[in-house]
């Protein structure tokens, strides 16, 4: 979940809010309280009550052709993780208005707030220490959990990194893969008690990666930075765990350029790579 609706109201998310409401009326649930809406908009999410036990409905669309693959059924294939906190999904509804296929998701509600507003963390947040423990126990059971989800060829890794920056890089052959949270940032975990949210996109990566989508995600406020790392440190720095890291900036980096994302982060994230890419030489 990422931001609130905004006014004026687009074409799209008066879109979405009748996707949202046909989903409702699919599973049986009335909606309550505010629509909340995903990044650019592709996703409505809102409260909602089935005889008097408070849900939440998830809702989303997409043409008929790209609607498929592991991000279609990110929430569906998470079910099977255990151990982890996160919402649990209870029933799904899947209907076509050509050339448009929908889905609704009612999953269990989470009470506590996301830790922030936007992905990236811009103001000081104080956690307990058992938070940060709990946050690291989710991340080693969810990397012990096997999928076939994610990065199905872990040598294309580096050399997809190599591509993006345009340097020849000295990483291990093939890198430490492992089950991760893909998107694990700010606005994907709550407080005051740890849930992890958004499972669209978790799968097999490199060891560290959310680690490293979270430290990068944590710049702008460099003493958080400085605690996600040193939790993770073990993780981090390690050959594949700077893989992680320049994988993960460079995804910030593309949804900067052509997202016009992460206005402010973009800057300290390419300093970061600058600073992990030092001892490689340019092609």
């Amino acid at each position: 979940m990422t931001s609130r609706h905004r006014d004026p109201e687009s074409g799209q998310r008066a879109f979405l809010r009748r996707v949202l409401a046909e989903g409702a009326d699919r599973l049986g649930v009335t909606l309550t309280g505010d629509a909340v809406f995903g990044w650019h908009d592709r996703t409505i999410g809102s409260a909602c009550l089935r005889e008097d036990h408070r849900l939440w409905l998830r809702a989303t669309a997409e043409h008929c052709d790209w609607a498929h693959g592991e991000g279609w059924t990110g929430n569906q294939d998470a079910t099977a993780i255990t151990g982890v906190p996160k919402p649990v999904l209870i029933s799904r509804a899947e209907w076509e208005e050509t050339p448009v296929l929908m889905y609704a998701e009612l999953l269990t509600h989470v009470a506590d707030e996301p830790c922030s507003t936007s992905p990236e963390l811009t103001r000081p947040l104080v956690l307990p220490a058992s938070w940060w423990a709990d946050l690291r126990e989710a991340v080693d059971t969810l990397a012990a959990h096997s999928t076939p989800r994610g990065d199905h060829d872990p040598s294309r890794v580096p050399r997809d990194v190599e591509a993006f920056y345009g340097r020849t890089l000295d990483f291990p052959e093939p890198p430490i893969m492992r089950t991760e949270h893909t998107d694990l940032h700010w606005a994907n975990l709550t407080q005051p008690r740890l849930w992890l949210l958004d499972w669209e996109y978790w799968g097999n990566a490199p060891a560290g990666y959310g680690a490293a989508v979270l430290y990068l995600h944590s710049l702008l406020v460099p003493a958080t930075a400085a605690q996600v790392y040193d939790v993770f440190v073990d993780v981090l720095d390690t050959p594949t765990g700077r893989l992680a890291q320049l994988s993960a900036a460079a995804h910030i980096l593309h949804r900067a350029e052509h997202s016009g994302d992460y206005p402010t982060l973009a800057g300290p994230v390419r300093t970061l790579a600058d600073r992990l890419m030092m001892p490689a030489r340019r092609r």
